[in-house]
């Protein structure tokens, strides 16, 4: 049996775990909810973009004629903008997609442009604004609040690190004795209205805890990489995202190698990878980088790992594959994916979008059961039946009874 002493301590934790949980639920509550939903859409973004805009994403066959080189020179005579990104065909975007970035003359962040390619003709099916595209605004609406300018993406980490904070102790709080593990994660019949709110509140944080400790933790990372990766590297090493360069040639003007020989040379590096992605070389970085993602993965794995080439002579400069890694280095790579459910393919991303409505729910019913408890005790009785009560009251107090019973 417990001790005074230890039952008084037990009670103080559980009262600051409960006062935490309270509060971090009442001042992030809605912005959380706001961020799980937009999540949810993004889990599907590119199919919600596609079914949307369905004649940019419509190659006239399924045959991939098209070169690499031949796709990049279509985007460029309809856009004459660089570009800094060409994303390979695959089933959800069934078209070659090349990304022209434009200075906006607001600080750092590009705005950007899309141009798709039918990869069985060459022909250009239209251009447009992706920035501002309705897609790419609830992604971003996610990942800064639209507040981009305005620390936004630091916000939406704070808001992670709530929302951690916010499962954990709720984890504690719920944690249920022995035998009772079922009564703790299902909804009753014929409770109270506030007993259902509390069965609600917890059944919706219990089934979704796992997803959202890791979206949470996950998003975490994406936005304050550098410092997550020294709390990853206590267990593996995690080394900061590579951007290599390379000398450039003595001769002045000396020939670079043809994007599609660069596909080659990438192909040969790493035959059992498909191409994802392709950034050619920028002022920042005069190397090839080119992404792959395994054979046959779910589209929205867009990545998992990279190569960096050399733009004059095709050597490998830089290799961060998952066969070469670290543990560390592939749990940095793969938060994106364990973000959105890709990591486990189409049922991960199910579960990942379910848990985007987690925050909406577990608002709503800690809110009623936080207002109910602010109640006074006599107000707990249902609505219904205190207006009952009142209107008998005031017809038993009514004048013209009282001079009858007189």
């Amino acid at each position: 049996m417990a001790t005074g002493p230890a039952t008084a301590w037990t009670i103080r934790l559980r009262r600051a775990f409960m006062w935490v949980h309270r509060w971090l639920g009442l001042t992030t509550g809605a912005i959380l909810t706001l961020i799980g939903l937009t999540g949810s859409f993004n889990v599907f973004y590119r199919e919600f973009d596609a079914a949307l805009n369905p004649a940019l994403y419509a190659p006239t066959g399924p045959e991939r004629r098209v070169t690499v080189a031949e796709a990049m020179q279509a985007a460029s005579m309809a856009d004459p903008a660089p570009i800094t990104a060409l994303i390979a065909p695959d089933r959800t975007w069934p078209v070659w997609i090349a990304i022209h970035a434009y200075s906006n003359g607001k600080g750092h962040h590009p705005d950007f442009w899309t141009t798709m390619v039918d990869p069985s003709t060459g022909r250009v099916l239209g251009r447009r604004d992706y920035t501002h595209s309705f897609a790419f605004t609830i992604y971003r609406l996610h990942s800064t609040l639209l507040l981009q300018e305005w620390w936004g993406k630091e916000l939406v980490g704070v808001m992670g690190l709530g929302l951690l904070g916010s499962a954990l102790s709720g984890l504690y709080l719920w944690w249920p004795p022995p035998g009772r593990i079922w009564r703790s994660i299902s909804v009753r019949k014929g409770v109270s209205p506030q007993r259902l709110m509390i069965d609600l509140h917890n059944s919706a944080g219990s089934w979704m805890l796992l997803a959202l400790i890791v979206v949470a933790a996950t998003g975490v990372g994406i936005v304050f990489p550098n410092a997550v990766r020294p709390i990853v590297s206590l267990f593996s090493v995690a080394t900061p995202y590579p951007s290599p360069t390379v000398a450039a040639p003595p001769v002045k003007g000396a020939p670079t190698l043809s994007a599609d020989r660069i596909v080659e040379l990438a192909r040969a590096a790493k035959p059992g990878l498909d191409i994802a992605l392709l950034n050619p070389p920028v002022e920042a970085r005069n190397t090839w980088r080119v992404l792959f993602h395994p054979q046959g993965a779910d589209p929205a794995l867009r990545s998992r790992g990279a190569i960096w080439l050399d733009r004059w002579t095709g050597a490998l400069v830089h290799d961060r594959t998952p066969n070469v890694m670290s543990m560390g280095d592939r749990y940095v790579t793969e938060q994106l994916w364990l973000h959105n459910g890709a990591t486990l393919g189409f049922a991960g991303r199910l579960l990942v979008f379910a848990s985007g409505f987690a925050p909406l729910a577990l608002l709503v019913t800690g809110f009623a059961i936080w207002r109910n408890k602010r109640q006074p005790r006599g107000s707990l009785m249902a609505p219904p039946a205190r207006k009952v009560l009142k209107s008998r009251m005031a017809f038993c107090q009514r004048p013209d009874l009282a001079k009858a019973k007189q």
